[in-house]
């Protein structure tokens, strides 16, 4: 059995955690209290997009936190975009589901926040559905999250991921007991200020990455002037998963997260990526 649980808001501070309260006419649904015989948050759902207020670029990500977390917080990458005029964008971005495994305990409150990272786009809005179920859903029964984010400036150039927003150092060691990495969930897109077309992938390194530094496609992006008076369109990336990595790790020791880009340089590029272990 599973029951569904949601929350929605705004965040318009750049590195500011804000809780998500609201679920629209619903102006006090009161606390989100984990349902009676659910055992595991098995899917997180969520979508956001920027309100292209400022020609800048962006990322997100949410929180879960609360007395109903058995296991304390976790974080999830969430999104990311840019515009290169402000006020010049029009877009939607579809919910997307991040299949997870979270243990909570019942009767107990989740507190949903979300942040805007990277440069302050003017304004972000969110909706969060937690998918709570009496059992564990498909892989792993409990799974650690690790989120980072940063700004990649310039291509050909290694750029190391260790912010988490609101959180300028996040530790990056490994949590114990975990054995892989089982999924990665990210989000990257360029403010596209420069014609070109850039591509982005990521490595994962350091002495808890036991077979040695793993690269890995994150995506790409690309920009040509529009005609004079018109407004360039704007990038947009929900999150997106890649299931079943199953990269061996060593727990308790610290892992190397960067990312880089390559091809043209664009202007700045801001990410965000989620290590979940298993």
């Amino acid at each position: 059995m599973k029951q569904y649980r949601t929350r929605e808001g705004d965040v318009t501070t750049v590195d500011l955690k804000t809780q998500l309260t609201t679920v629209g006419s619903e102006t006090a649904p009161g606390a989100l209290v984990v349902p009676q015989g659910m055992t595991h948050i098995v899917g997180v759902i969520v979508s956001q997009i920027m309100n292209f207020a400022a020609a800048t670029a962006y990322t997100t990500l949410i929180r879960l936190e609360g007395s109903g977390m058995k296991n304390g917080p976790e974080s999830l990458a969430a999104g990311s975009g840019g515009v290169p005029v402000a006020t010049g964008g029009n877009g939607v971005n579809p919910a997307v589901r991040i299949p997870i495994n979270f243990e909570v305990i019942q009767a107990q409150e989740i507190l949903i926040f979300a942040e805007m990272m990277g440069t302050d786009v003017g304004g972000c809005g969110f909706v969060v559905t937690l998918e709570f179920s009496d059992k564990a859903g498909e892989g792993e029964p409990q799974h650690k999250t690790l989120t980072v984010e940063g700004d990649v400036t310039a291509v050909d150039t290694l750029t190391r991921f260790t912010a988490q927003g609101s959180i300028s150092t996040p530790s990056l060691i490994v949590p114990a007991s975990v054995k892989k990495i089982d999924k990665i969930v990210f989000a990257i897109g360029s403010e596209a200020l420069a014609n070109g077309k850039q591509c982005y992938f990521l490595r994962l390194g350091g002495n808890a990455v036991i077979g040695g530094e793993q690269v890995i496609a994150l995506g790409a992006s690309g920009r040509i002037a529009v005609q004079a008076g018109s407004d360039a369109a704007p990038q947009l990336m929900v999150a997106q998963v890649l299931d079943n990595v199953d990269i061996e790790v060593r727990p308790s020791d610290t892992i190397s997260i960067s990312v880089e880009g390559a091809g043209d340089d664009t202007g700045t590029a801001t990410g965000v990526v989620t290590l979940v272990f298993a």
